[in-house]
């Protein structure tokens, strides 16, 4: 008995089918699978969800309607020579969610491969038969070039039919002529098409090559890591090297203003365009980890002004005397000399500085002056913006307490804080040593000072008394 080939739609194949008439969505036919059914010719069933045992799956070359019968689908594929060593008995098409569509078996036919002595190209047709035709994709690459000198045909109604050696004859020769007139294509150039030789470099000057996805990534990694045009948003941190000395801004009015380094140092630098002169600003050194105001006449923080030229450090690096240091109820520090202010027995040269503070209704100040000398003196007084200030008032100091406090060894006097001055005692009833201060002891023979401490009648303040030891 003879043996018969056919094809069958599966049931996934005309469910999807059907899906894609009534859903006028084409169902997409993809691939084309051989298997050599474990040695033996199949029997094509429809519920069949893959072959048997499959060899090989690749792209359909061909898809489309039989010229002869509009119901016939037609579908082609290549297998070069290059594959192969295997029986063919089987085959099937998938769709592009290897869903499989038609199943059907095919002659026994061994195809080689090319380190076999009889290595060919093989095209295998599967024709299957449907009410729509329109509810396909099909696919027709008329550029292909079929080098196969053998085509088998199944079919769902005849048995095996083998194409005419002029139908294989034609097809070569029309696929071999397509193909040389589409690449009988002279050089392109600029004004006029042609075939166009690739280069991955990205600073060629040449108009007859075209850049390959290599040229094109270099070029977008360039892009990506440059800096943004005017109008864009930068995203990361602009970093400037030493080699670029800086960052430049210029003003409408020609003025710029320059960020430079050199060396451990960051500069502001202004260019004035009027005096074509420039100027820095404001200096970083990093080795000292200062900041440092250069060529400025007033320094302003929210709005409201801290340094002005002649202040200490601003205008000059050795501060400037005033001519009325009596006025001078500006904030800031200055060097100046004493005899122009009324502090009572002070003479030479010190140190003013002028702190300031908001009232209710008016601002106040308070100067603190510090006598340059031997055993420096503090002097303080307070006064108003409108110039209104109260006499100078010298705060006791362990340098020039003696000046205050004048009673004779042992006699005790009270005292304002919680510990003794320099050469003082606290009147706590703590011993002390005789030999150490010969004439205290000899107030208190007993070597033990008086405890006269004492507190307020809230418990809040403690009044203490010192003597003077030596």
């Amino acid at each position: 008995m003879n043996q018969t080939y056919y094809t069958v739609l599966t049931q996934k194949g005309i469910a999807l089918l059907d899906n894609a008439t009534s859903l006028g969505v084409p169902l997409k036919i993809t691939q084309m699978a051989v298997g050599d059914g474990n040695g033996n010719i199949t029997t094509p069933d429809a519920t069949q969800t893959e072959l048997v045992h499959e060899v090989r799956r690749a792209a359909i070359d061909n898809l489309f309607v039989d010229n002869e019968n509009p119901c016939q689908i037609i579908a082609e594929q290549v297998i070069p020579e290059t594959d192969g060593g295997w029986f063919i008995h089987e085959i099937g098409l998938f769709d592009d969610e290897d869903n499989l569509i038609a199943v059907g078996n095919y002659p026994a036919t061994y195809k080689p491969n090319i380190i076999e002595d009889s290595s060919r190209t093989q095209v295998i047709r599967m024709v299957i038969i449907v009410d729509n035709t329109e509810a396909i994709e099909l696919k027709n690459d008329s550029t292909e070039v079929f080098a196969a000198r053998q085509y088998i045909e199944p079919r769902a109604d005849a048995t095996q039919t083998t194409a005419t050696q002029k139908y294989v004859n034609d097809t070569i020769t029309a696929k071999i002529t397509a193909h040389e007139k589409s690449t009988n294509h002279p050089n392109a150039t600029t004004s006029n098409k042609g075939f166009v030789q690739l280069n991955s470099e990205i600073d060629s000057k040449l108009e007859t090559q075209a850049a390959t996805p290599l040229a094109v990534k270099k070029v977008y990694d360039v892009a990506n890591g440059a800096v943004k045009r005017s109008g864009d948003t930068m995203t990361g941190l602009l970093t400037l090297s030493n080699k670029g000395k800086g960052l430049k801004i210029d003003y409408l009015n020609k003025d710029s203003m320059t960020l430079m380094t050199s060396s451990d140092r960051y500069s502001h630098v202004f260019y004035d365009a009027k005096t074509n002169r420039s100027e820095r600003k404001l200096d970083y050194n990093s080795t000292e980890n200062i900041w440092q105001f250069r060529n400025v006449n007033d320094v302003t923080i929210n709005d409201k002004s801290v340094l002005k030229a002649g202040d200490y450090g601003i205008g000059t690096d050795a501060g400037a005397p005033l001519s009325d240091p009596e006025k001078r109820l500006h904030t800031g520090f200055y060097g100046i000399h004493t005899n122009q202010l009324s502090l009572p027995n002070a003479s030479g040269y010190g140190t003013l500085a002028v702190y300031g503070s908001d009232g209710p209704y008016t601002k106040y100040v308070e100067q603190l002056y510090i006598a340059d000398s031997w055993t420096p003196r503090l002097f303080s007084r307070c006064g108003f913006l409108d110039h209104t200030k109260r006499a100078w008032v010298e705060s006791i100091t362990e340098a020039n307490i003696d000046r205050f406090l004048t009673a004779p060894v042992g006699v005790p006097q009270p005292w304002p804080r919680s510990f003794a001055p320099k050469g003082y005692l606290l009147c706590n009833g703590a011993s002390f040593d005789a030999n150490k201060y010969p004439k205290l002891s000899y107030a208190y023979p007993d070597g033990k000072l008086p405890d006269l401490r004492k507190w307020d009648a809230n418990k809040d303040i403690q009044f203490i008394y010192i003597v003077k030891a030596e």
